[in-house]
């Protein structure tokens, strides 16, 4: 994946695909945190979402491995105002969608795997 010289057309997929769908926002970050590419409702921040995002697959992948199950796919934060799901994607970087309450959450599982699909592709 080369988000590094394909960063605005990744932005404008992100943007082309919460507008469409509703979404309050879209955001890619390293493993350690690094925002790389987002488009998010302007009350959110970058930095901060991109270091909780690690933060909580770093214990989703701990927890998973303590458990003895393999294979963390994505973890899902069910909040009174929406969702938030967090994918890894290519053990490199993470995945965050963010959906108001009223979104589905079996369509926004597919509209999230369909975003991987795509960064995945580049």
């Amino acid at each position: 994946m080369d988000i590094v010289t394909k960063r605005e057309e990744v932005r404008e997929f992100f943007k082309k695909v919460v507008k469409e769908n509703g979404l309050d926002g879209i955001l890619l970050s390293d493993m350690e945190g690094l925002g790389l590419v987002s488009y998010l409702d302007e009350s959110m921040d970058e930095e901060t979402i991109s270091a909780s995002a690690a933060a909580i697959m770093s214990a989703g992948f701990i927890t998973t491995s303590d458990t003895g199950k393999s294979g963390l796919n994505q973890i899902v934060l069910d909040t009174d105002d929406g969702y938030i799901v967090f994918i890894p994607i290519k053990d490199e970087y993470i995945l965050a969608v963010m959906a108001p309450k009223d979104t589905k959450l079996g369509i926004l599982r597919i509209i999230a795997k369909n975003v991987e699909e795509f960064l995945e592709k580049i």
